[in-house]
């Protein structure tokens, strides 16, 4: 067994969990991340297909660019933002 960093770990079972949320029949999870995490959310997405054999498809852009596609319906299970703010307005 292949020892992971304690952070790394922890968002594998953040992204379980939104897979979960999403649909608990899909084999695939929609993720939006901010374009500064691409490299650590690459490594996160294939520990998490390793570890459970569902796919996360990853969606890299701007915090402000996933913002208005949230808002406009688009079907994020996850958002990984660059601030705090953003996801504190979506959730408002």
């Amino acid at each position: 067994m292949q020892l992971r960093p304690p952070r790394l770990c922890w968002l594998v079972v953040i992204l379980s969990a939104a897979f979960l949320c999403a649909n608990a029949k899909a084999e695939e999870v929609t993720v939006a991340v901010a374009a500064n995490f691409t490299a650590p959310m690459q490594k996160i997405a294939q520990a998490f297909e390793q570890d459970t054999r569902h796919k996360a498809k990853l969606v890299f852009g701007s915090t402000g660019k996933f913002y208005a596609q949230i808002k406009n319906g688009a079907p994020f299970a996850l958002l990984l933002s660059a601030d705090v703010e953003t996801p504190a307005r979506l959730e408002q």
